[in-house]
């Protein structure tokens, strides 16, 4: 019995014979040579069909969500097909690193905000630009606004942005019922969120059994959201030129999240937590500041509770409400040799609505009209996302705002987690905190950044 040949190998047999082809075009002899050549004058038939051009891709993360996605796009294109290569979370970047200085590297691969401004300049990742330009497909308009600025250099684009993690308040039906009191909503403010944390916490004594908010202060996401929106700076000022986490806006919406921990005792401390699980997901928190990604990363357990975990935006200040969108570099090796064929890859990725279909039920798009065209956000605004995020979506993406970094952000970062926890440990105020963090950072800014390869 034949084996029959898949679609997909079927495709690669023709490239390798594209490949063949191109090398006798270019003035190399073919591995065997045609015992009875044709003359010129004679007929030859049809040329032979061009094959589909090979990109090879890597990227680290969401097991299980990169495989159908590449075959998905594989199926619906003849022209391009992608051989994608997972990588490990750790070590990525020094393989990529490695990759890239050997001149080996992948015709395109997932990068970030630093490797996009330090190796777009550098000659390492292509300028996207012009490939942009020219598509009518998915073109830049439809872009969350902001998103591709975070890859510009000069005018010259080295990434398009994948997908976005954003921050939502998640909560425990159940709790606010058992409590008497109203759940958050869209419409929530901050000081209202407070007293619902204050009358949703419980204790026994003086140990804390259930907490009325979690999350606040784990990881500079949902702080950077809480700053933006009292209209404070986290950490850069507008132009990108400098820090300002010393203004008023910036201390009075740090000492508010530390005032969570140590005045109105709802929020367990990141540096002292309790002996047992706290979570939304352990049924002891009523509200948390969590990821939107965080239903489709805990599937099973969240679909046991769906019918009483429920998600609304993160609260506003003085009428103000500032979204953090934090999307991933999809970047174009600049040796690579099939650029065009890799930017159509890219730019189904981040814009085709069944790319959406399916990376959308795990991270936030970075298209308009993901949320938009209900054609579109049907399809990714399912279970387990819960009703509140599948309701709020559009509303959400209409307050975005980007998390942009400078080459200097690993450094800010450093500082940043040294010096929190003396916040966080109620060992000094917010205002102090912050302006001797302010000091430490405008040094690091007063270097020139480095670029590392």
């Amino acid at each position: 019995m034949k084996k029959q040949l898949s679609r997909r190998d079927f495709l690669r047999l023709t490239a390798l014979g594209a490949a063949g082809a191109a090398l006798v075009a270019c003035g190399q002899p073919p591995a065997t040579p045609d015992p009875d050549p044709v003359s010129p004058d004679e007929e030859t038939g049809p040329p032979a069909a061009a094959g589909p051009q090979i990109v090879t891709f890597t990227m680290y993360g969401h097991p299980g969500l990169l495989e159908p996605m590449v075959e998905t796009f594989n199926e619906t294109h003849d022209d391009v097909q992608v051989d994608f290569e997972r990588s490990e979370g750790q070590g990525y970047w020094e393989k990529l690193t490695a990759a890239v200085a050997a001149g080996q590297a992948w015709d395109c691969f997932r990068g970030d905000q630093v490797r996009a401004l330090g190796w777009g300049p550098r000659g390492v990742a292509a300028d996207i630009q012009p490939f942009l330009d020219a598509d009518n497909t998915y073109p830049e308009d439809n872009y969350i606004d902001g998103t591709l600025q975070a890859y510009r250099v000069d005018g010259k684009l080295f990434g398009l942005p994948a997908w976005a993690l954003t921050m939502w308040l998640f909560y425990n039906k159940n709790i606010f019922d058992e409590a008497g009191v109203e759940y958050p909503d869209e419409n929530t403010t901050w000081d209202e969120m407070v007293t619902k944390a204050i009358e949703t916490t419980q204790r026994d004594g003086d140990r804390i059994t259930q907490y009325g908010t979690n999350g606040w202060d784990w990881w500079t996401f949902p702080v950077a959201q809480a700053v933006w929106t009292n209209g404070g700076r986290f950490y850069y000022t507008e132009d990108m030129q400098a820090t300002a986490v010393d203004d008023p806006e910036t201390i009075a919406a740090m000492q508010d999240i530390a005032d969570l921990i140590h005045v109105h005792r709802t929020n367990p401390s990141p540096l002292s937590p309790p002996a047992s699980p706290v979570g939304l997901l352990s049924d002891n928190v009523a509200m948390e500041a969590n990821g939107d990604y965080m239903p489709a990363d805990n599937r099973e357990v969240y679909m046991e509770k769906y019918e009483y975990l429920d998600a609304t935006l993160c609260p506003s200040r003085n009428g103000r409400r500032s979204n953090i969108y934090w999307p991933d570099a999809l970047m174009i090796n600049s040796r690579s040799q099939v650029q065009d064929a890799a930017y159509k890859w890219l730019a189904w990725f981040s814009g085709d609505p069944d790319s959406i279909a399916l990376q959308g039920q795990v991270v936030f798009p970075v298209v308009k009209n993901a949320y938009s065209d209900p054609a579109i956000s049907s399809r990714w605004l399912v279970a387990p996302r819960p009703q509140g995020m599948i309701d709020l979506a559009l509303q959400h993406s209409q307050d975005a705002q980007l998390w942009r970094a400078d080459l200097r952000i690993s450094d800010l970062d450093t500082v940043y987690y040294n010096e929190v926890g003396r916040l966080w440990n109620d060992e000094d105020s917010a205002e102090v905190v912050m302006n001797d963090m302010q000091q430490e950072m405008m040094e690091i800014m007063s270097r020139p950044p480095e670029v590392e390869l």
